[in-house]
């Protein structure tokens, strides 16, 4: 298939949907700084005329995120027509208005319910800015179990938490839990302003150990998320594989097979990415003329290894990985083509310990 053959069977197979930046949580380690809500957000017609766009564009699956989605009021009328158009329906919550939302949760239909679980009681407060968060988490978690909805957690791995993740997993295990995805804190939002949340790459490699081996012994579903990893030597074993032989991160998928729509309508190829790489705005032109507008995701529809800088430029892994993630490239070194915590890069420094597969 041509390179223009390819771009036009394009379509944004994964919408990650930002329905409101409103939150009850006040996250450290929160990349959107999320709290009060945009000014502007879409209404609940644009918000339904956007479902029917995503559908009509051939989107399989739509995750409702936030800030806080369920803090918007209309939440249930947009799930419902996600699933009316025959999406995927996932949500992503903090949890703590699961126990009183449970009923409207388990009747909308979702594939799954991903909570955002950051550490024990202690660590997971104080993480997240509001005494008692944990708990009102796991009454909701429960409640939403005994409903028959399956339940995962999403743990963003930082140096308050990452000497606490037996724990987590244990945690996970008594609840009912079925799946976990762990992925990096990143130094966006607040964990930019506080500086210090974020891990060294030399921690990376025992991360990533123990998370192979959580695949490898636990009944959780234990998926590492597209801002770890990257050709170490963890990666065949690491990440799912999405059919032989590639046992490793393929490359940044936003504005490729994933996009991003923040609350009032901007459009990204990945809410992580910053405003300045917005394609443009659903008030202003068609999803449809966006998706289709090359300039708007160039940094992937255009990518070439002669982009890549630093220590990925050169690099024999490059045409493969592409640098990874963008965000996490970004949010290192204001660039989106090399990437500092690359696990190749770090072993090939020479900057990690040996690995082990325990984190004390």
């Amino acid at each position: 298939m041509t390179a223009a053959r390819e771009r036009r069977a394009l379509r944004p197979r994964t919408c990650v949907w930002e329905l409101t930046l409103a939150c009850d949580a006040r996250c450290r380690h929160c990349g959107s700084s999320a709290g009060r809500a945009r000014p502007g957000e879409l209404d609940g017609r644009e918000a339904l005329a956007l479902v029917a766009d995503l559908a009509a564009l051939g989107c399989e699956s739509v995750t409702l995120s936030g800030g806080e989605p369920l803090l918007r009021r209309d939440w249930p009328a947009i799930a419902a027509a996600v699933v009316e158009r025959g999406m995927r329906l996932e949500l992503v919550t903090n949890g703590l208005s699961a126990l009183a939302q449970a009923d409207a949760i388990a009747a909308a239909g979702f594939h799954s319910v991903t909570l955002s679980i950051d550490g024990p009681h202690a660590v997971h407060d104080g993480l997240r800015g509001v005494p008692g968060g944990l708990e009102r988490l796991l009454a909701g978690a429960a409640a939403l179990a005994a409903r028959g909805v399956r339940i995962a957690a999403n743990t963003q791995v930082n140096r308050e938490n990452l000497a606490e993740l037996d724990r987590i997993h244990a945690l996970l295990l008594g609840w009912g839990f079925g799946g976990w995805q762990l992925q990096l804190t990143m130094a966006h939002g607040r964990a930019r302003d506080g500086g210090t949340l974020c891990l060294a790459p030399a921690e990376l490699p025992r991360l990533a150990d123990f998370i192979v081996e959580l695949r490898r012994s636990s009944p959780l579903r234990v998926q590492v998320g597209d801002n770890l990893g990257y050709m170490g030597r963890s990666e065949p074993r690491l990440r799912t594989a999405s059919g032989p032989p590639r046992q490793f991160f393929a490359g940044c998928q936003a504005g490729l097979g994933v996009i991003g729509i923040r609350s009032d309508g901007t459009v990204l190829g990945c809410l992580s990415l910053p405003a300045a790489l917005a394609a443009g705005n659903l008030r202003e032109r068609p999803l449809a003329a966006l998706w289709a507008d090359d300039d708007g995701f160039a940094y992937n529809r255009r990518f070439a290894p002669a982009l890549l800088t630093g220590a990925c430029a050169g690099c024999a892994f490059g045409p493969v990985c592409r640098g990874g993630c963008r965000s996490l490239a970004w949010s290192a070194t204001g660039t989106l083509f090399d990437n500092p915590r690359c696990l190749h890069r770090v072993e090939r420094e020479g900057a990690a310990a040996p690995g082990r597969h325990r984190l004390e």
